[in-house]
């Protein structure tokens, strides 16, 4: 017998499970990752949950990362003091979901992300994609690259390199994001840059890695001695230096442990919160063609400030992209 039932994981059954049952970011509109959809609302930014961590080599709970960011906006409002901007009016901000993720097929699941990516950008709005671990820029920037022409710049904020060339003979995993962005023909990797880079976690053969392909690090030490902005402010400088757009991923583990304890690979020594916000709003003011936040882990947290977090990233891109990286109060 033939059944008239819909796929229950194509997108449309995922967003209306969700606008059925769960919150949108900060409440903003549930509309589906359509094209004309989001044209016709005029959203300029969009929130994309991405719930795959089928490519992690460490521990796994970040698929949850979306879900546990939407839940901790509900104590927000859209209106940013700071900034003075209403995120409604001035990004006409919607939240278009999740990409459905196909259980045990990490490729269909990686084309599934392009695709949503992909209908964002060709809509002239700006992809938050909220993962979900740190594969998730390979099929991000399948979209990117595919409607670039000219280069594209790539800045990865993260405690770890992430140049592991393949795991045991995997190319797609959380590990592998900058060696495989380096391989597109439109990625120069003099527009790479690395930050935040710290640890015990990163080991010899992605330093050669780096080293092999010319490839700019900035350290936690550096970023110490240095500021925060002045580092932020070079490696911007790098990324966009002839390029046509860039796209930025922001691992949590970036940020140090104690603000940070929900997420994948926890580190000690990197950046303070002030420090990562005032980082991504300096990113937002040059305007990046897409960005990730990835490996939010609830459940590592029960404290709940990795998700809180995980909202005032988001807030401050947007912030930065309003007012040039300039708050208007304060």
């Amino acid at each position: 017998m033939t059944s008239d039932r819909p796929d229950l994981i194509a997108g449309e059954q995922a967003t209306m499970r969700q606008s059925a049952n769960l919150p949108s970011f900060i409440g903003s509109p549930w509309v589906h990752c359509d094209t004309d959809a989001i044209r016709a609302h005029g959203a300029k930014a969009v929130f994309l949950g991405v719930p795959f961590d089928q490519a992690t080599v460490y521990r796994s709970g970040s698929s949850h990362g979306p879900r546990g960011v939407r839940s901790a906006s509900e104590a927000y409002l859209s209106y940013l003091g700071e900034y003075d901007i209403d995120l409604f009016e001035e990004f006409r901000l919607i939240d278009c979901g999740d990409v459905p993720i196909v259980p045990a097929n990490a490729a269909r699941s990686r084309a599934a992300i392009a695709d949503y990516v992909g209908r964002i950008l060709d809509a002239g709005a700006f992809p938050i994609l909220v993962g979900g671990d740190h594969s998730i820029p390979i099929p991000a920037m399948d979209a990117v690259s595919a409607r670039v022409e000219g280069k594209v710049g790539f800045l990865h904020f993260d405690a770890h390199l992430d140049c592991q060339p393949d795991v045991a003979g995997e190319r797609f995993t959380n590990w592998s994001g900058v060696a495989r962005a380096v391989e597109r023909d439109n990625v120069d990797p003099a527009n790479v840059a690395l930050v935040g880079i710290r640890g015990a976690l990163n080991p010899p053969e992605q330093f050669r890695f780096v080293r092999d392909h010319g490839l700019t690090v900035y350290t936690m030490r550096e970023i110490t001695r240095r500021g925060i902005a002045d580092v932020v402010t070079e490696a911007l400088d790098r990324v966009t230096d002839g390029t046509e757009a860039f796209y930025i991923t922001w691992d949590t583990d970036v940020i140090d442990a104690s603000a940070m304890p929900g997420t994948d690979g926890p580190e000690p020594g990197g950046l303070t919160s002030a420090e990562a916000l005032r980082a991504i709003e300096l990113v937002g003011a040059r305007k990046p063609i897409a960005m990730d936040i990835v490996e939010i882990t609830p459940a590592y947290d029960p404290s709940g400030i990795s998700t809180r977090l995980g909202c005032y990233l988001i807030f401050n891109v947007l912030g930065g992209w309003a007012t040039g990286g300039e708050p208007r109060r304060g």
